[in-house]
């Protein structure tokens, strides 16, 4: 009883130092990235590949004179095609009428025939009830005519006609899907 209970544990998270390595950019001092930056660091890297460097130019970041400032988000862009347009009659050439055709055709030929499904056959489900409801009724009618002097064996003969017509109507009608 002299255990005193150990001293409960706190954790704590290191708090998080951030040390920003680069400066923010701002718009116009020209050491944000854009395409112009990135096309003239292009060509200040072939000069000093080559070994000569540009009149004019200066290593490092470009003046702010030369680079654009913020494109607005509504002027066109510049779009320079990569590949010269086709002549017009040349066979190499895409055309989208000639591809859009070609798939249509290939569409119909992937198609599933139609298959002529054989002549579903009639159900012979009523013309079964009928017929075991008849033998029934037969059956009960000349067990109705051997006990006519007694009115009960009567009663109960058609008391079983209509009980098999009930169970036979809920197997034949309700039970089975597809006879």
């Amino acid at each position: 009883m002299d255990d005193k209970p150990p001293p409960a544990r706190r954790l704590e998270l290191k708090p998080k130092d951030i040390i920003p390595s680069d400066s923010a950019s701002r718009p116009g001092d020209g050491t944000e990235i854009s395409v112009p930056l990135m096309l003239r660091e292009n060509r200040l890297a072939e000069a000093r590949a080559a070994g000569a460097r540009p009149l004019g130019s200066e290593p490092g970041p470009p003046d702010a004179g030369e680079h654009p400032g913020p494109s607005s988000p509504f002027r066109a862009k510049e779009i320079t095609p990569v590949d010269p347009p086709s002549p017009a009659g040349d066979p190499e050439a895409i055309r989208v009428d000639d591809i859009l055709r070609q798939n249509r055709i290939a569409a119909l030929e992937s198609e599933p025939r139609l298959i002529a499904m054989p002549v579903r056959r009639r159900s012979r489900r009523n013309r079964d009830f009928t017929v075991i409801l008849a033998m029934a009724a037969i059956i009960g009618g000349g067990l109705a005519l051997v006990f006519r002097q007694n009115g009960q064996v009567a009663a109960l003969a058609l008391t079983g006609v209509a009980f098999l017509t009930l169970i036979l109507a809920w197997i034949l009608y309700g039970v089975m899907d597809n006879y």
